[in-house]
């Protein structure tokens, strides 16, 4: 699995591959993060831009992985 959400009162969460959140380290400080989980508050739109660079990023990653 390269990217996925799951659901934890209050927030929805993206999972990514590791080096992503290391890489948009800047673009996600405005959310809570572990180290490979982005938590977006349920109360709020969930920022789509961001979420698609992330999925994209999280993708590349496991491409480059696997050469």
């Amino acid at each position: 699995m390269f990217a996925w959400f799951s659901f934890k009162k209050p927030h929805i969460r993206l999972h990514v591959r590791p080096p992503v959140l290391q890489d948009h380290a800047k673009e996600v400080v405005p959310y809570p993060t572990t180290k490979a989980v982005v938590n977006f508050r349920m109360d709020n739109p969930i920022p789509v831009t961001l979420t698609k660079k992330l999925v994209k990023a999280s993708v590349k990653a496991m491409k480059d992985k696997a050469k």
